[in-house]
């Protein structure tokens, strides 16, 4: 697995990047490479360390908020600083196995489960004392040596971006911005918006090269401009076109790989919200606002108290401790007097109440009407993910809440950019997955960290993952069909890598009916003695009849038929060769009958030989009464395969006497060739439909997935059953007659 972070961007701000073509390339993984948009539902508190802990190690609100008070210690921190992460996710370690576990983790909070070793740039692993006891600095002189025009090439990009940068800082400290943040801005634009992206990319793509298991990557431009100048500016938006080429040449890396069949996930852990702030606008900031109403409160009596409040979240932490009514008090005089959106505490009974502008809320039980701006299906895991949050025993006896539902977010620090809270920007990040990926059930609404962690999991083998399979091609008002054909050429592509998963991804891009794949191995030791009919079945979740066609010892070579539903095999048989013809191989095909709304369909696989007098003899058996002959006239039939003949050809022209091309030339349209997959210039494949069905589309799906996977490219077609026949019809009387005989069948 390759995972790209792109830190701090809410899906509704990859919309935006997207229709302002920022992002062409992830446009083109949903338009052309077939990937699915979800939504990712960061959790409380919605902060990179709380999600990664999710993410990694299944802990929900790991911790409370970026910065906070170690109870134990007395002491106040941010997961920024190594020591802290280290720390922290030393606690995680000793709960669950992290999820990066053989892998590299880049620019992250935490390992994540990664060595020492393999872990850069990360809050848990930058301090000097493991970079010096793992070798990190001769490591880096070492890669700087090895990857030398490059670095000259990321000391360009970021000499090109100072120059870019230095007039609009002087521009901002001249419209009245604080010089010593536009100082801090212009550092974080050149060292982690270009030299970070450029030196994680390179090392990343090290990695894969290596073949890592997984392969972590974080990126986090976009987020560092964001709470600079929002998350909807063109400022931040300007970063988002770099990280999108850095995804490309990953995205490239992985596909192209020598050592595993990689999958690339691309996901941000939250997004932001736009932010007024307390610091730059209330005398003192919040502390300041908080000092106030306590001495307002309990005159020369006020508690002290510690502070931990950076972004949209705000943990107080008084000593001595207040009781309810105090904590009750001072959370009115708060929302009163001071201005906060809301606070938040937990009674000495274990109530939890909300105080707001409009009154007070009982969490969980009312708080999922506090969320009308979010999505239905999220409230009520967010009213659960509050308590969570609340009932941390490192939050604070005051939370401080800078979202409201009825008034502008605030944040507590110098920022216009914030996240943390429940908002439904900062809350609501996105995961973009390939069509072959299974998400745990629920994830069309959405999905949380740990919902990714154990999809992800699961794809690496490492525990079973309770899905909802893949989805079915949307249906109308009539029965309708997806039927796709496919030379796999033994699952080795023209890259020279034997991926099966690859296969698979290309068949689960179009979510068939039914697939009839030719070429495949089992036990052969070219292919690593794999059973890939089974392995495609079992990643697409469908029902596979194997056909082997050459049979040598414990190797078998033939074609498969994969079905969504269930299949009836009614035959599988030889089919007619000719011993003199070229390069003589026996060749066969499969024969299954599948219901669609109650109506018998007879679908028919099959892979025909090299000589044009044995084409001629297969086609005539499959047409004739031992075949397709007694069902032609009254029951649907899909024939399918790769035919190894071309149109006007003797055979097609037979084929064609009883069934329908579902490519013939209709309003203009041009029939699609699907062989080579590099330069396709004949139509080998074909797929023949009865007078039962419509074709509504048909097409040869060519892209950079299709043209390296296999030398032939897939076509497939949507069917629709405008004359079904009754489930009780004359084929299905004469379904016994038709079946063959024992002596004729090759596979079971």
């Amino acid at each position: 697995m390759l995972l790209i972070q792109i830190d701090g961007l809410a899906q509704t701000q990859l919309k935006h990047a997207l229709a302002s073509k920022r992002m062409p390339f992830l446009q083109s993984l949903l338009e052309k490479d077939g990937y699915s948009l979800h939504t990712h539902y960061s959790g409380l508190p919605s902060t990179t360390p709380a999600v990664q802990a999710e993410l990694f190690y299944g802990i929900r609100a790991a911790v409370p908020a970026f910065q906070f008070c170690d109870r134990e210690r007395n002491q106040v921190g941010a997961m920024d600083d190594p020591a802290w992460a280290k720390k922290f996710e030393a606690r995680f370690q000793s709960q669950a196995e992290g999820l990066l576990e053989g892998g590299s983790s880049w620019s992250n909070i935490y390992q994540g489960g990664a060595s020492v070793e393999e872990s850069h740039f990360c809050g848990a692993t930058i301090g000097l004392h493991d970079m010096w006891r793992t070798g990190k600095f001769g490591r880096a002189a070492l890669f700087l040596l090895a990857q030398f025009p490059s670095f000259l090439r990321i000391l360009g990009l970021i000499a090109i971006e100072l120059g870019i940068a230095i007039p609009l800082a002087v521009w901002g400290i001249l419209r009245g911005e604080a010089a010593k943040r536009e100082l801090v801005l212009l550092l974080s634009r050149a060292v982690i918006g270009i030299g970070l992206r450029e030196f994680i990319t390179i090392g990343a793509k090290v990695d894969l090269a290596r073949g890592l298991p997984i392969v972590y990557v974080n990126f986090l431009g976009y987020d560092e401009l964001s709470h600079r100048r929002g998350p909807g500016s063109p400022f931040a938006h300007w970063a988002l076109t770099g990280i999108d080429r850095a995804i490309r040449l990953l995205h490239r890396s992985a596909c192209t790989s020598q050592r595993r069949d990689y999958q690339v996930w691309i996901l941000s852990d939250h997004g932001q919200e736009r932010t007024r702030s307390f610091e730059v606008e209330i005398p003192g900031g919040l502390g300041g606002v908080v000092e106030r109403c306590l001495k307002a409160e309990f005159g020369p009596a006020a508690p002290s108290f510690k502070c931990a409040a950076m972004g949209p979240l705000g943990h107080f932490y008084f000593e001595p401790a207040l009781d309810d009514l105090q904590k009750h008090a001072l959370s009115r005089r708060l929302i009163a007097e001071g201005g906060v959106p809301g606070v938040l505490y937990r009674s000495a009974a274990g109530a939890i109440t909300w105080h707001h502008q409009e009154g007070q809320t009982a969490v969980p039980e009312e708080a999922e009407q506090r969320f009308g701006p979010h999505p239905a299906a999220i409230r009520a895991e967010m009213a659960r993910d509050l308590v969570t949050f609340a009932e941390h025993p490192l939050s604070g006896d005051l939370i401080i809440l800078g979202w409201s539902d009825t008034g502008p977010a605030w944040t507590f620090a110098p920022e216009r950019g914030a996240h943390g809270g429940p908002g439904p920007e900062e809350t609501r990040g996105f995961l973009l997955v390939p069509p072959v990926t299974r998400l745990p059930e629920g994830a069309e609404d959405f999905v949380r960290p740990r919902g990714i962690r154990a999809a992800a999991r699961a794809l690496l083998g490492r525990e079973l993952l309770n899905d909802a399979g893949i989805a079915a091609h949307p249906a109308g008002d009539a029965p309708h069909l997806r039927a796709l054909c496919y030379n796999a050429h033994s699952c080795v592509g023209l890259d020279g890598r034997t991926s099966p998963r690859r296969i698979a991804r290309v068949i689960a891009r179009h979510a068939p009916d039914f697939a009839a794949i030719q070429e495949l191995d089992l036990g052969h030791p070219r292919t690593r003695g794999e059973d890939q009919a089974r392995i495609i079945g079992d990643l697409l979740g469908y029902h596979v009849s194997f056909c082997p066609t050459v049979v040598r010892g414990e190797h078998r070579y033939g074609h498969a038929l994969l079905s969504r539903r269930p299949m009836e095999i009614v035959k599988v048989a030889n089919l007619p060769v000719d011993p003199q013809g070229w390069l003589p191989e026996p060749r066969a095909a499969i024969w299954a009958r599948v219901s669609v709304h109650d109506s018998p369909v007879n679908v028919v696989s099959t892979h025909f030989g090299l000589s044009k007098r044995e084409r001629l003899a297969q086609i005539q058996a499959l047409l004739g009464g031992e075949w397709l002959g007694s069902v032609l006239d009254h029951e649907p039939v899909v024939l399918c395969g790769d035919f190894n003949f071309l149109p006007n050809s003797a055979p097609y022209r037979l084929a064609l006497g009883k069934l329908r091309d579902v490519q013939a030339p209709v309003d203009g349209r041009k029939p699609f060739n699907t062989f080579t997959s590099l330069r396709p210039f004949l139509r080998l494949d074909h797929v023949f439909v009865s007078r039962h069905f419509a074709v509504d589309r048909v097409e040869v799906t060519r892209d950079r997935l299709t043209r390296v996977a296999s030398d032939h490219l897939p076509i497939f077609a949507d069917l629709r059953l405008i004359d079904a026949p009754s489930p009780h019809s004359k084929g299905e009387a004469d379904k016994a007659e038709r079946k063959a005989p024992e002596k004729e069948m090759v596979c079971p």
